[in-house]
């Protein structure tokens, strides 16, 4: 499964993001960089350290986080190790999950000295205008696997539900 090539691809991002964004506007917080802007869309790279969940909830809450994101990878070894390999999508979303979590595990445990404290990196932003003015929360690579993957098994388990409601129906007919 890619999941190590995804935690270098996530790690290695966040280094050279916040690496050049130093390097080009100095250290800190909230710096911004505009990459493209159009009438509807404008791409952002900038430096927003997170010591919440996604979206920027519970920002208080890091250590707590941090015991819920070591349970959750836990959990999807155990997942995995129970998974057919012949259930390849579902052991490609459970990995993108794995390397997502590992990912900003990462930053929680070695980024102990950042302010705020065991903060995640976040670098990628989008903002709109249409229909009205809007701004996605910033985000890395991790949280893109997190979301892809959940995705993923939502519309496994979707289907699934389907597959064995259209089972019964056929018993009992």
């Amino acid at each position: 499964m890619p999941w190590p090539f995804l935690v270098l691809l996530d790690l290695w991002s966040k280094d050279a993001a916040f690496s050049w964004m130093a390097e080009n506007y100095g250290a800190g917080d909230h710096n911004r960089h505009l990459v493209f802007d159009s009438q509807l869309l404008r791409f952002l790279i900038v430096t927003w350290e997170n010591p919440g969940t996604i979206w920027g909830l519970f920002q208080n809450g890091t250590v707590v986080l941090m015991v819920l994101r070591c349970c959750a990878v836990l959990g999807l070894v155990w997942f995995v190790a129970g998974t057919p390999r012949t259930k390849r999508f579902q052991l490609a979303v459970l990995s993108l999950i794995f390397a997502g979590a590992i990912g900003n595990l990462y930053d929680n445990f070695t980024r102990a000295d950042a302010l705020p404290a065991r903060s995640v990196r976040d670098f990628l932003r989008f903002e709109g205008h249409w229909p009205v003015r809007w701004g996605f929360p910033a985000f890395n690579v991790a949280d893109s696997c997190i979301t892809v993957g959940a995705i993923g098994l939502l519309l496994l388990m979707l289907r699934e539900d389907r597959e064995s409601h259209r089972k019964a129906k056929a018993v009992s007919s």
